[in-house]
């Protein structure tokens, strides 16, 4: 009896263990006139992924995601100025990157799904600028 009450806890610090220490995804993201490349990006649910954004393209470009479930976020050489679009106010996950410039996306996702990425910068959505995000 006092088995089955340890050994639930026990899988549960163990499960929680490993999960901390799981191995970062990391992905280099291109952001040009008006694609993400690669795109589609893969991940999987519970594993740490650090996005380096380079923007090689000649004006301002954006990653957003308004809404995926998603923790541990951090973005590192974002653009304080962000010019955000009307129609896209709030993200979930969200970097703004100046031509010639990279920068950096950190977050854990935690539930599997197809989430989509847009640009949100005036008229660049309409441009196609958009990806997926998959989380296995």
């Amino acid at each position: 009896m006092l088995l089955k009450k340890i050994f639930p806890v026990f899988l549960a610090v163990l499960m929680s263990a490993c999960a901390a220490g799981q191995p970062t995804t990391k992905i280099t993201v291109n952001l040009k006139e008006f694609a993400f490349e690669p795109g589609p990006i893969t991940v999987t649910a519970g594993q740490p992924v650090e996005l380096t954004l380079v923007n090689e393209g000649a004006v301002e470009h954006d990653f957003a995601i308004e809404t995926i479930p998603a923790e541990d976020i951090s973005t590192e050489g974002s653009m304080s100025g962000h010019d955000m679009s009307d129609q896209h106010s709030e993200f979930a996950l969200h970097t703004a990157t100046g031509p010639g410039e990279t920068s950096v996306l950190r977050f854990t996702p935690t539930q599997p799904g197809t989430y989509k990425i847009i640009c949100s910068v005036p008229g660049h959505l309409d441009a196609g600028m958009t990806s997926e995000l998959i989380v296995k």
